[in-house]
């Protein structure tokens, strides 16, 4: 279930020399950062490029950027970038199978959405736990978390974000309506 789930309800990118491009163009930004020392930078720089890498299925090559920078985003909990930082980081993590570290980090990620209003920021980690959430085969925690992104993205107007999640929440109707219907076929 939770391979052919993954890959359906991962994102890929529309256009791969755009995101090589995107992955370099961000690659050097963040040593102009981390050069310069400044901080919010190299933070929001290494979210960007672990995204990055993370959509072009190089989690093992983002964790360790992340890693790296981990302490520099804990030192900024009042900048929207390290919230983004932190999304990145468990959305790498899920991506790793390493999901318990990957809903921890989820977890601050929404706490420091909600502490500083920013919500599109909200509704994306909410998208992405569910996501992680039907990985794992919690789905009724998935579907809550899905919903209340969806509910957001709806505020906002982010006719994007909202039919990526209604497609999210549609997936997992029939995910349900399959499982309930393979546990009453079998007895």
């Amino acid at each position: 279930m939770a391979n052919h789930l993954t890959e359906f309800m991962r994102y890929t990118a529309p256009d791969a020399h755009a995101l090589a491009q995107g992955i370099a163009r961000q690659r050097e930004q963040l040593a102009l950062a981390v050069q310069a020392g400044a901080a919010l930078a190299t933070v929001d720089h290494a979210a960007d490029l672990a995204a990055l890498l993370t959509t072009d299925r190089r989690e093992q090559e983002a964790l360790p950027l992340l890693r790296e920078h981990a302490d520099a985003a804990d030192a900024l909990p009042h900048e929207e970038a390290a919230g983004w930082f932190w999304n990145a980081y468990a959305t790498a993590l899920q991506c790793a199978g390493q999901r318990d570290e990957a809903d921890r980090c989820f977890a601050k990620t929404l706490r420091l959405a909600r502490a500083g209003g920013w919500q599109r920021l909200q509704a994306l980690a909410l998208h992405h736990w569910g996501r992680s959430l039907v990985e794992q085969g919690r789905l009724a925690d998935a579907r809550a978390r899905i919903a209340e992104a969806l509910d957001i993205r709806t505020q906002l107007g982010d006719a994007r974000g909202q039919a990526s999640s209604q497609k999210a929440l549609d997936t997992l109707a029939e995910l349900q309506a399959d499982v309930q219907h393979n546990e009453h076929g079998e007895r």
